[in-house]
């Protein structure tokens, strides 16, 4: 019995490491000193945060090298995501990729090339979303199994909520450029060409000088001269 209970142990325990082993860990965490992004009581709510900024280094790097806004990278992005035409090999850096082979390891977080919307992670994000109109829409067509980029990415395109909401960011992250490299062929991507690169200083751009004007005196009201005789009556 005991020897029973030994082998049905020991099998256990070489499923739980083989498990492990399979899910991937990342070496580097680029971003561990920004702010925090979701909170979903999962065990890699860290390689979640990651990845969102990670994502929004590179479609900032690509859509707005010289600019740095992340709104209009995002607009960007979001224009050609949900025409199904984002030119992902030319947009992924190293690291990013790093960030996305430990995404895919994780079970039940992809469907293919969407985010799995059955998963712990979109109901956390469904359960989190800040913005009224897009959470309803979202868990509505989740619930009625009509989820999809093209039905959602409607509202989504009219909307900047992703700038304040990051539950909504870590979404459109993870379903529309995270699935999606799962179709990518890497051995095709030139990592290096998608590093940032440093911007040239723009010498014929008149620098704002500070003002040389003497500031305005403006006159003080005078105090009142106060008479000793009156304080003594």
């Amino acid at each position: 019995m005991n020897t029973h209970i030994f082998k049905l142990a020991l099998v256990l325990v070489i499923t739980l490491n083989l498990s492990c082993q399979n899910e991937g860990t990342l070496s580097e965490f680029k971003y561990a000193d920004q702010p925090e992004t979701v909170t979903c009581n999962l065990a890699y709510d860290d390689i979640l945060k990651e990845a969102l900024y990670a994502f929004e280094s590179d479609i900032i790097n690509k859509h707005d090298p010289k600019g740095q806004n992340k709104v209009k990278a995002y607009r960007a992005y979001l224009s050609n995501a949900l025409l199904d035409r984002q030119d992902l090999p030319n947009i992924i850096t190293a690291h990013t990729k790093a960030v996305f082979d430990v995404l895919k390891s994780k079970p039940g977080l992809f469907n293919g090339t969407t985010l799995n919307y059955n998963g712990d992670v979109a109901k956390c994000i469904g359960t989190n979303m800040k913005d009224v109109g897009l959470k309803t829409t979202f868990n509505q067509l989740i619930k009625v199994n009509s989820m999809s980029t093209k039905l959602f990415g409607a509202p989504l395109r009219t909307s900047t909520a992703y700038s304040r909401d990051t539950y909504l960011a870590t979404y459109i992250a993870l379903d529309l450029f995270y699935a999606k490299l799962n179709d990518v062929d890497f051995t095709t991507v030139n990592f290096e060409a998608n590093e940032p690169k440093a911007q040239p200083i723009d010498f014929n751009k008149t620098p704002v000088k500070a003002s040389t004007k003497t500031p305005i005196q403006t006159s003080q009201p005078k105090a009142k001269k106060v008479e000793h005789t009156e304080l003594n009556n």
